[in-house]
């Protein structure tokens, strides 16, 4: 059961209503997730500014889907690895290549690189190696998008601690974590 409220996208009375009527209509419903990230009006909206402004960059939907999988996996987070799951399948990823994300890893050798690094950046808590740098550039990666590979990590670390802080209900298909000392949500 989940430790915050799950707002009401209905509730005309509370604050974050109009965004989360947002989501809806862009999403056609409105995941548990964002109805416990709308108790605080401004980091929902922060949330929605962060990840829209991200999906502009230059990483491709398949890529940012990976390194999603990725922190999940590696944070423990089972409402996102179920939630990741499924968009990954949207995006077009297979089920070979959901799992090889989940295990820090793609089968694609470019998208890889940003798994790999992705993992070292969270691993590290920011600190990489400079011979960690030159593998995501020697994999084609330029400044702009190893800066958004960053900002993918912090997004996806925030996302997985509030799954698991909050204990979020999964309303996605239930994909169990890989790890066994993982703790489920």
């Amino acid at each position: 059961m989940a430790r915050f409220q799950l707002v009401d996208p209905q509730q005309d009375n509370h604050d974050s209503a109009e965004l989360l009527q947002g989501v809806q209509k862009q999403l056609g419903g409105v995941p548990n997730f964002m109805r416990a990230l709308a108790n605080s009006p401004a980091t929902l909206a922060g949330f929605l500014d962060f990840h829209t402004q991200l999906g502009r960059g230059n990483l491709s939907l398949k890529t940012r889907e990976r390194i999603a999988l990725a922190m999940a996996e590696a944070n423990t987070c089972q409402y996102c690895v179920s939630a990741h799951s499924m968009l990954g399948g949207k995006a077009g990823l297979s089920e070979d290549e959901i799992l090889a994300a989940r295990q820090g890893g793609s089968a694609d050798s470019k998208a890889d690189a940003a798994v790999q690094f992705a993992r070292q950046v969270l691993d590290g808590r920011g600190e990489v190696t400079a011979a960690e740098l030159q593998a995501v550039r020697d994999a084609g990666y330029g400044d702009d998008e190893i800066v958004e590979i960053i900002a993918h990590v912090a997004l996806n670390t925030w996302t997985n601690f509030l799954g698991k802080a909050g204990q979020i209900d999964i309303d996605f298909p239930e994909v169990a974590l890989l790890g066994e000392t993982a703790c489920a949500v």
